[in-house]
């Protein structure tokens, strides 16, 4: 398994007595999972119910599966996990049970492609006093992200830079246009204060933590750059738009995932499979000292 990935398993009805397209005819089953293993390479210990649109013989078709989520970690070496998934009916029986056995984590030349420094983590080795680096991240969507930092004495960093815009923005604001700088990995804090470029000609620029967005009121832009400064020690969650999304007091929530439900089933449902998984696309970056 890959770390920071996304399973699903499709929930399968023996008997074929209806299609099993939307989570209202799972009603009446409970899913629940056991770790035995590696519970933190799980990141969550719930699974979920979902409905997937799939292409099945050139047509789409909705299903329905059981999901879960390993943890995005680093590790140089891949951890064991063990985890067992079950569904019981509404008398409290168990109805299927699958054993899952499989080992998880970011091989070197699975994370090789992220960094380029004596390997694939961030390292900070024979740094002076008064050293400063850069790190530079890139991607299709955004390019030439740097951050600028003293890193005498700073532990090894496992980072990576998503900039996928999350549907739940752009379902709430569909006219803006959104870019998302969303930073990821074991260990985004460094022990001192930087400076964070982000080359994005936008008007307005957020945080985006748990679902809400809030004004980032110390962020700087350039205009003639068009670019924006951040002074941080961590590396977060931004948001750039071209209109305003919150006011400037506050804060807005995004909403949540109406296909998600941990608490829902079917009672009829004896047969699991693995069936699709999707792994995220990560941003590169480049640390070099200035």
């Amino acid at each position: 398994m890959d770390a920071n990935t996304t399973y699903y398993l499709e929930v399968v009805d023996d008997k074929e007595t209806m299609p099993l397209d939307k989570l209202s005819k799972l009603n009446d089953v409970k899913v629940r999972t056991s770790i035995s293993t590696g519970s933190s390479y799980i990141s969550s210990k719930a699974t979920s119910f979902v409905i997937k649109t799939i292409k099945e013989d050139n047509a789409k078709v909705k299903k329905a599966y059981v999901s879960f989520t390993t943890a995005d970690k680093f590790q140089m070496e891949e951890q064991d996990i063990e985890l067992t998934i079950t569904l019981y009916d509404s008398n409290g029986n168990s109805t299927d049970t699958k054993d899952i056995a499989a080992s998880v984590g970011y091989d070197e030349s699975y994370a090789k492609p992220y960094f380029k420094v004596d390997g694939p983590v961030v390292k900070f080795e024979d740094i002076d006093d008064n050293d400063e680096i850069e790190i530079e991240f890139s991607n299709d969507d955004v390019d030439n992200v740097i951050f600028k930092v003293a890193a005498k004495g700073q532990k090894d960093l496992f980072l990576r830079m998503d900039t996928d815009v999350p549907e739940a923005l752009e379902d709430k604001f569909p006219s803006a246009d959104i870019t998302a700088v969303l930073f990821a990995g074991n260990n985004k804090t460094f022990k001192k204060t930087g400076e964070l470029t982000i080359p994005v000609d936008a008007k307005y620029i957020y945080s985006y933590e748990d679902g809400k967005l809030a004004v980032l009121e110390d962020a700087k832009y350039d205009d003639g750059k068009d670019e924006w400064t951040i002074k941080t020690n961590k590396l977060g969650n931004y948001i750039l738009s071209d209109t305003e999304l919150v006011a400037a007091e506050g804060e807005g929530e995004t909403g949540t995932d109406a296909e998600t439900n941990p608490d829902t089933g079917a009672n009829d449902f004896v047969g699991l499979a693995v069936a699709l998984a999707v792994v995220s696309v990560a941003g590169i970056a480049v640390a070099k000292r200035k």
